[in-house]
């Protein structure tokens, strides 16, 4: 997760479209790699539905940064990054959910 963090800084980060791509398809792949992991039982398909509206947003970025359209990849990482935030507080456990389960 901190390699994606990372590859999400550098894609908001980068100013030419070669730059971009290159950093979306590391991002593309990681998320794919995410898909893979192993989630609670109880919230892995809430999780796996998050990782593929943010895999399908990259997709439409990568695809913004190969026509050159930086704006609409901008456009597209802001809802990553709103989904990011969604998807991570809905992983929150709270304390008194820790104790009493």
């Amino acid at each position: 997760m901190k390699n994606m963090a990372f590859q999400f800084k550098q894609a908001n980060e980068a100013e030419k479209s070669a730059e971009l791509v290159a950093v979306l398809t590391e991002l593309i792949a990681l998320t794919n790699q995410a898909l893979q992991a192993e989630f609670p039982p109880d919230k892995a398909e809430q999780f796996k539905q998050g990782l593929q509206q943010v895999l399908r947003e990259l997709q439409a970025a990568k695809a913004a940064a190969q026509e050159e359209n930086l704006s609409q990849v901008k456009s597209h990482l802001l809802q990553v990054d709103a989904l990011r935030k969604d998807y991570h507080q809905q992983r929150k456990v709270s304390i008194w959910q820790l104790l009493f389960g």
